[in-house]
């Protein structure tokens, strides 16, 4: 998971410096700043996650980039193989918010699926 995540994050870079000259005309220091901030994004995203499993009491691990890759449900690990965080927003109002976010783990035992209404920051 830890290698998926560094690669990802290497391939997006990749990809922006790639498409940066000739199509987004970024230079290497905005470039090197939206890779930082994909970097904090999904440290906030794991943080989230995290939080999450803990106000239901799920026991999980962590790898070493923090990333949750085993979650404890019915005395069983389950290998977490991704996470969808899934934001829920207010119904037809003129100023849309997230009042909840939907949680679905990918295992290799099926989906499972939380509510949160903590905040992701």
């Amino acid at each position: 998971m830890k290698f998926q995540h560094l690669l990802s994050v290497e391939l997006c870079t990749a990809c922006l410096v790639a498409a940066s000259s000739d199509t987004l005309g970024l230079t290497f220091g905005q470039i090197r700043m939206l890779n930082k901030r994909a970097i904090h994004v999904t440290q906030l995203k794991n943080h989230f996650v995290t939080r999450v499993l803990d106000s239901y009491s799920i026991p999980y691990e962590r790898n070493d980039a923090g990333v949750v890759v085993r979650l404890k449900i019915d005395n069983q690990w389950n290998t977490v193989d991704g996470i969808d965080i899934i934001p829920m927003m207010t119904p037809d109002t003129p100023q849309p918010r997230i009042m909840a976010h939907d949680i679905f783990f990918s295992t290799d035992r099926g989906i499972f699926h939380l509510v949160s209404e903590l905040t992701v920051r």
